[in-house]
């Protein structure tokens, strides 16, 4: 009896744990579900969230705001077509005057920079001793000559033989040529300038002893300055006499010197592959000097009248150009073609009509079709400066001013 109580006692108390596990089980699944509802709400909401804020993006990007560039007004003018070489100016009449006579140098007359015409007096060396040996050979071959006329006169009277009359003749006349030789000596003692130009150079002082050949003066006439240059034989086809040439030599500052090509060397040289030309030169303001290094462009083309824009406009690539024209404040691609191009400007040839607004700056960020919004008001001071013909055959004319290209 007492065995079957207390087993009826241990089954009674281990339902008891059993419903109690259960209860609290189901007491705890009941407590997360409630805890993770507001979590699963506040998710919700902040997927939401994102996706509203997605559309707003969406929305941004629909409604961006336009990119400001700059623009240029394309124009027309004039446009050249030259080649750009280095020179060298060299004066084909510039002479080293030279002692013809020897003696001590008494005067000088003119000094460096001094400008002088030919035959003038520029030194003189002492003239004593070459005067009294003039006087001597003088006073001889007036004897001689008088012996001469009187051995005629005996010979006509048949007085005389024929070997005395050719003994008289060959003694005046080498007596003759000796006083002209001293004449002579004695007039190259005086030096004197043999052409006319600019003293450059002296080379000798007052007191000096003078030998024959020694070097005293330099003479370059600067109206004979000429821009010599060597060009590749590709641009042989290209040049021909009197062709515009522009000069611009750094120590004149911004001024241009017009001049013409006077000479074309007809052959190449092998080494180089080069050949000479040479162009004469407005120096009639005597600016220009024998020995200058300076720019030269010569002047190959002209095209009137043709359509005008700034090389950061156009866009190259792949052999290929192109620029951005504001149509409807819209930039729209539009392909061209370049024709001459020089100093920052571009000629058109096909793309491009008249007046249009071409982007300048801010192309690079921008595409086809982009909205833009135009930040420089004045167009007037975007467009390519343009230099007629006439402009540019002034000296004076910067190189900034003159619309050219370089091949």
């Amino acid at each position: 009896m007492n065995t079957n109580k207390k087993a009826i006692k241990n089954t009674s108390l281990r339902d008891i744990l059993v419903a109690g596990l259960l209860v609290l089980s189901l007491s705890l699944v009941a407590c997360n579900s409630q805890s993770q509802s507001p979590s699963k709400t506040k998710t919700s909401q902040v997927d939401k969230k994102n996706d509203k804020d997605a559309e707003n993006e969406k929305d941004k990007k629909k409604k961006k705001a336009p990119v400001p560039v700059e623009v240029a007004t394309v124009s027309r003018g004039d446009i050249q077509k030259t080649y750009r070489s280095i020179t060298t100016l060299e004066a084909e009449k510039e002479v080293q005057v030279v002692a013809r006579s020897t003696g001590i140098l008494n005067e000088i007359m003119v000094e460096e920079g001094d400008h002088v015409v030919k035959g003038q007096l520029m030194a003189q060396l002492d003239i004593e001793q070459l005067a009294l040996e003039v006087a001597q050979l003088q006073a001889t071959s007036s004897k001689l000559k008088k012996e001469l006329a009187r051995q005629k006169r005996l010979f006509a009277k048949q007085l005389g033989s024929s070997d005395t009359l050719n003994r008289a003749k060959f003694e005046y006349q080498s007596q003759l040529a000796q006083y002209n030789l001293s004449q002579l000596k004695l007039n190259y003692a005086s030096i004197r300038a043999p052409i006319s130009g600019i003293i450059t150079e002296r080379s000798v002082k007052a007191g000096n002893f003078i030998r024959n050949n020694d070097p005293m003066f330099r003479i370059v006439d600067l109206a004979s300055l000429k821009a010599v240059l060597y060009l590749p034989e590709k641009e042989l086809i290209n040049v021909r006499k009197q062709q515009q040439v522009l000069l611009k030599i750094d120590a004149l500052g911004d001024n241009i010197i017009t001049g013409k090509i006077e000479r074309i060397r007809p052959s190449i040289d092998s080494q180089t592959g080069t050949f000479k030309v040479v162009a004469q030169l407005d120096n009639s303001e005597h600016q220009l000097r024998a020995g200058m290094f300076g720019t030269i462009e010569l002047v190959f083309d002209l095209h009137q009248n043709s359509l005008l824009i700034e090389q950061q406009a156009v866009i190259t690539q792949d052999n290929r150009s192109h620029v951005f024209v504001v149509k409807d404040n819209k930039a729209i691609q539009t392909p061209v073609k370049v024709g001459f191009r020089h100093k920052g400007i571009y000629e058109i040839v096909e793309g491009l009509s008249e007046k249009d607004q071409v982007i300048t700056t801010g192309q690079q960020i921008i595409k086809h079709q982009t909205l833009v919004e135009i930040v420089n008001d004045d167009l007037q001071n975007s467009e390519p400066q343009v230099a007629s013909q006439k402009e540019t055959s002034n000296a004076g004319t910067t190189p900034s001013t003159q619309v050219s290209a370089t091949p």
